[in-house]
């Protein structure tokens, strides 16, 4: 897919939203009074109008005043829309098929009627234009007009679409579900079976009008209630040899090695324990010096384990990356292989690991545990967990267990659970989930692949001493002294007393691992359509189909997190932005891999001016011998001067230090006590320097949304409110926080990821009701609906006292009454529907907030109601 072709979806969803809001939606061809009989013509006999079509379309919309709906008549080609408007018949009409000049649209029996207003609307005007493209936003896939999920577009449907038909949510409130009945524009994106004839995505234009009609007309009478394909059983005793079809193969092959893979990764890791855990250690405790030594004194054995690991997930995401659709699904019996290698296959015991687990209020122990029993029934009890690793010692290779799975994901109550492995046990492999674990083997093998190309746990034998050393900062000025004593550095010099082979390629098979990097990378956005068109068919949940039903594709596998990543979804041939002017052209570096198989050619000579003895150099002069590496960078000047009184005063600029934001859906009451709903982002920013931040911006995109506003010390903070009808605009989209000095100059910039908000109707507190009065020593019974659909992570009731003079929420002395993630505190479950406010947390009489909050910290999302009670 090309650059151009995705930045353009993006920027018409934007469009279409924007234009839903502030002008007429240009897709639709509106007419007034002066060219209505451009588009239709209407021949009167005895004072029977009918009305026939000048031009080609397949859905019309009339505004007609002075008439009844019982003098309409329209042809049975079409389904049609009635309603009464505002005095005026609002008539709609769609056919699957298309209206050709001189077609008869309606008949009027009536001579005095007047058309207002004509709309009409061809279907394939958008698909036309973008037949070929491929969204990689799938956030409204599936069949489209199937309102009640049954798997058809039917009756039922078009009695419900009708209801919400001529709804425009920019102009009149809507009811929360009408998102389900904005279907139009349109696309089809999948190819299998009965979805090649059906509009499967939608662009959302925030209104209900001919546009939406038009689809769900196309739609009507499909059904992708196909007849279930066949099935391969696939467990230790498959014999994969007699499976003929390659695609089918290599997708068993790769899940019947799996295990065998685990055992690897198992025994490297339990091998080679000690060298680990230290390298961890660095990396935990940012200890630079330590990182490095780990680096550089990786077991021989060890570095070639992790390489011929890499390369097995090479494999096995190649043999997943499957070029069409699967005829059959793979019923994937997980529990029946040996998980734990121990030669015997145990299917009805849960696999065993190796760990030390500190359990709240208890010592560490250290043992076997069992995965359900031990770990994942009790993970609310655990305070922290080491792996060892697989318990070969101990019987029992169930690893999967379909009623928890279920009951987990639908955060039912766990702690009766009775655990038991049986034939329900097994996954369904299609498409989904193929695609999944290719994309994960694929993102592994590149990034491990890149991080062998070259030979860099080999420095030169002087820097590996210093590192030994354990005065790090001086032996690093005496090699800086011995290097500088002729105010020159030259690019040998760096080359053989601290690079050494760094630079240089691990083995000779280096053009070779490049261009394997480089189809990974192209592979890469074949793996992720085929996910997302599964995403579409499978948009009904199906039973062990861990892909199927509503799934937010992106959301969980977070493939925009780094520029790296971002050769996942662009054409290679788009350069990479690192920082001010200097950008890099990938395709340079895949493209001619020789010329930069020894980076050790494009080191630069370095020249100092000033005093080296006291270390007070006032200029360093940077000279590359080539400044653009052979095309691969642009954006450096050569040579690059460098004032240390500039860089010293550089320092001093502003720099982010800590950022947060959340996306808060908040139900508060209105000072008639009407719970009213408003969308909130906050943003909690510390900024070094503050005295040299002129401004603090926050973007979407292009799209600029607020300023933070300085509160103290190096805090800035701003809470932007927005109406909840625009939620899903702000949601599923990055923030950069933009801090600017005096010069209007951006000098640092941090980008946030906002994940799914929650919806207005979430929670819903029941009682006590807003400004209910309750006496001193009285108990309050919190009482509460839950309609979640979307996951949260934690929750928590809170009261703040308010004050009386101000009517000011005293936040900063909130007080924490329960919550699900702190043992310290009560606790209290959102499954639960009430609490038991005791009397004795509030203090003195007054007007008290309470406050029930869930939160989603994965998303930066969280969603807040409040009612007010007073204590008199």
């Amino acid at each position: 897919m090309k650059k151009f072709l995705y930045l353009f979806f993006i920027i018409l969803i934007i469009s279409l939203l924007l234009s839903a809001c502030i002008k007429d939606n240009k897709v639709i061809n509106e007419n007034n009074n002066l060219n209505i009989s451009r588009i239709i013509d209407i021949s009167f006999n005895d004072n029977v109008a009918v009305v026939t079509s000048k031009v080609t379309a397949d859905s019309f919309e009339f505004l007609i005043t002075n008439v009844s709906p019982d003098k309409i008549e329209i042809p049975s080609m079409f389904m049609n829309i009635v309603k009464e408007k505002e005095d005026k018949l609002l008539v709609a009409i769609s056919t699957i098929n298309f209206v050709n000049a001189g077609d008869v649209l309606l008949t009027i029996k009536a001579n005095n009627f007047n058309i207002e207003k004509i709309d009409y609307f061809s279907r394939n005007t958008l698909t036309k234009q973008y037949n070929d493209f491929d969204p990689y936003n799938w956030k409204w896939g599936g069949l489209l007009g199937d309102f009640n999920l049954s798997g058809k577009v039917d009756l039922t449907d078009f009695s419900s679409f009708v209801y919400y038909y001529g709804m425009n949510s920019c102009n009149e409130d809507v009811p929360d579900e009408f998102s389900r009945f904005d279907i139009g524009p349109a696309l089809n994106i999948v190819n299998k079976g009965n979805w090649k004839y059906v509009y499967d995505y939608k662009l959302e234009d925030w209104q209900v009008n001919i546009i939406d009609f038009s689809i769900f007309t196309a739609n009507y009478g499909y059904s992708i209630l196909e007849s279930p394909s066949g099935t391969i059983v696939l467990n230790s005793n498959i014999d994969i040899t007699s499976i003929s079809t390659p695609a089918y193969n290599d997708i068993l092959t790769v899940l019947k090695s799996l295990p065998d893979e685990i055992h690897n990764i198992n025994d490297i890791f339990f091998n080679h324990k000690e060298y680990i855990e230290s390298l961890m250690h660095a990396i935990t405790n940012n200890n630079f010096q330590s990182f490095i030594l780990n680096l550089i004194n990786i077991p021989e054995n060890l570095e070639e384990s992790l390489i011929n690991i890499i390369e097995d997930l090479g494999v096995f995401s190649q043999k997943l990356s499957i070029n069409d659709y699967l005829d059959e699904n793979i019923k994937w019996e997980i529990n029946d292989f040996d998980w734990n290698g121990d030669g015997i296959i145990d299917n009805n015991t849960e696999l065993h690991i190796a760990a030390t687990v500190t359990y709240y209020g208890q010592e560490p122990q250290k043992g076997s545990f069992g995965l359900y029993t031990d770990i994942l029934l009790k993970l609310d009890d655990i305070d922290n967990i080491e792996f060892i690793g697989i318990d070969k010692n101990t019987p029992g290779d169930a690893i999967f267990d379909w009623e928890f799975l279920t009951k987990k994901l639908n955060y039912e109550d766990l702690s009766d659970y009775s655990l038991t492995f049986d034939e329900n046990d097994y996954l369904i492999v299609d498409e989904g989930l193929i695609s999944m674990m290719a994309f994960i083997f694929n993102n592994i093998y590149v990034h491990g692949s890149a991080f062998f190309l070259y030979d860099l746990n080999n420095p030169s034998a002087t820097i590996t001493s210093i590192l030994q050393s354990d005065s790090l900062e001086a032996s690093l000025d005496e090699l800086f002294l011995t290097l500088a004593s002729d105010y020159t550095i030259t690019a040998p010099e760096m080359e053989n007393n601290i690079f050494g082979e760094m630079l240089k390629p691990r083995d000779d098979f280096f053009e070779t691992r490049v261009a394997s990097i480089q189809n990974s990378i192209f592979s890469q956005k074949d793996i992720i359509r085929t996910a997302l068109e599964d995403s579409i068919i499978d948009y009904l949940p199906q039973e062990h189909d861990i892909t199927s039903g509503p799934f937010e594709i992106f959301n969980i596998w977070d493939i925009y997190s780094s520029n790296f990543s971002e050769l996942f979804t662009n054409d290679i041939n788009i350069p990479i932005h690192i920082f001010g002017p200097i950008m890099i052209y990938p395709a340079v570096f895949f493209e001619n891999p020789e010329d930069f198989k020894d980076l050790s050619i494009y080191l630069p000579d370095i020249t100092l001016e000033g005093t080296i003895d006291s270390k007070e150099i006032e200029k360093i002069i940077i000279d590359f011998p080539d400044p653009y590496f052979n095309g691969l960078i642009s954006g450096i000047e050569n040579p690059l001067i460098i004032s240390t009184i500039d860089f010293n005063q550089n320092m001093q600029k502003p720099q982010i230090i800590n950022y947060e934001m959340e996306g808060i859906t908040r139900i508060r009451p209105d000072d008639d006590g009407i719970p009213t709903s408003e969308l909130a982002l906050r943003f909690d920013v510390n900024i070094s320097n503050p005295e040299s931040v002129q401004k603090v911006e926050v973007w979407k995109n292009d799209e600029y949304i607020t300023d933070l506003y300085y509160e103290r010390d190096n805090y800035y903070f701003n809470e932007e409110l927005f109406d909840v009808i625009t939620l899903n605009f702000y949601e599923d989209a990055n923030y950069t926080v933009k801090v600017y000095n005096y010069n209007n100059e951006v000098v640092d910039s941090k980008t946030l990821y906002l994940g799914k908000l929650y919806p207005e109707n979430s929670l819903e507190i029941t009682s006590p009701y807003n400004f209910s009065i309750y006496t001193p020593g009285e108990n309050i019974t919190l009482q509460w609906n839950n309609n979640l659909n979307l996951p949260y992570e934690g929750a928590e009731i809170n009261i703040a006292k308010i004050n009386e003079i101000t009517n000011m929420v005293d936040w900063e002395n909130r007080k924490r009454v329960a919550d699900d993630y702190v043992p310290d505190t009560p606790n209290f479950s959102i499954t639960d529907l009430s609490y038991n406010i005791p009397a004795n947390i509030f203090e003195s009489s007054g007007m008290y907030l309470i406050e029930l909050v869930i939160y989603n910290w994965s998303e930066n999302t969280s969603f807040e109601y409040h009612t007010i009670i007073g204590i008199q």
